[in-house]
């Protein structure tokens, strides 16, 4: 399948987005997180579409082919840009698919549109208030020290090995497409102002994704570094009672490029159900 991207300006800026299946069907909108693109999805798409919805995947604004927003790329910024991303493709109510950052923006939209999502996959990421930051996160966070860690990214070889390392199975065109937020300095920012947005606000009232009373599937990495497997059942126990989890073994933090041959019969079986 294709994965071409389309584009579209918000606010004078562009915005590259994956556009597959008809246009009659029922939509499924993925949101990718850190450090990733539209790309996140290339393998799943294609399983999305034959079950016979429509996928709609953008980059987040900095992320990908997608220009940043003039303003701090915040939380908030984010969720106003799902808002405003919807809208202009007339898409009312859809299915919603994240992952990492994309889950704490969909997630947090979510809670505050309940009645424009008719099912969630959620994977390796939580609004739960008891997560704590991994330790690149911590360091992000902190001014000065965060700034320090982005510039050792402008070494895009050094990343690339190293990414190569944690997603051996990632391809080139993937990493590559990755690695468009790291490659200036304006487009690094872009990271460590999500990051540094992050405040109780993000995580409150998260007990609200409990009204969606929707299908869910939670599926994790056993060995994510970044968001512990706990994090799966602890969604489930404390939002969604009636999910599916699936803690796919021996699989990192990045299961859609890392292990989708494992992703794609759950991702399959989520939309069969409906």
């Amino acid at each position: 399948m294709n994965m071409e991207k389309r584009r579209m300006y918000l606010k004078n800026k562009a915005v590259a987005y994956i556009d597959q299946g008809e246009n009659s069907s029922e939509p499924v909108l993925l949101l990718h997180g850190v450090p990733e693109s539209s790309l996140l999805w290339k393998e799943i798409i294609p399983v999305i579409v034959s079950s016979g919805f429509r996928a709609i995947a953008p980059d987040l604004p900095g992320f990908g082919q997608s220009e940043r927003f003039d303003e701090p790329c915040t939380w908030e910024r984010y969720l106003q840009f799902v808002t405003e991303f919807t809208e202009l493709l007339k898409i009312e109510k859809f299915h919603l698919v994240v992952h990492d950052w994309g889950g704490l923006i969909g997630l947090k939209w979510a809670c505050e549109h309940p009645e424009r999502i008719l099912s969630l996959i959620v994977s390796d990421s939580t609004l739960s208030p008891e997560y704590r930051w991994h330790p690149i996160a911590r360091k992000w966070r902190n001014p000065g020290e965060g700034e320090e860690v982005m510039e050792k990214y402008a070494d895009r070889e050094r990343w690339m090995a190293a990414m190569k390392r944690e997603i051996p199975s990632a391809d080139e065109a993937i990493l590559n497409d990755f690695y468009r937020v790291l490659q200036t300095h304006q487009n690094r920012q872009v990271i460590l102002d999500l990051y540094r947005s992050a405040n109780h606000k993000l995580v409150e009232n998260h007990e609200k994704l409990s009204q969606l009373k929707v299908p869910v599937t939670i599926l994790w990495g056993e060995n994510d570094p970044y968001i512990h497997s706990d994090f799966a059942y602890k969604l489930r126990e404390y939002s969604f009672h009636h999910a599916e989890v699936h803690v796919i073994p021996d699989a990192g933090h990045f299961i859609h490029v890392e292990v989708p041959e494992k992703v794609k019969p759950l991702v399959a079986k989520h939309f069969a159900s409906l």
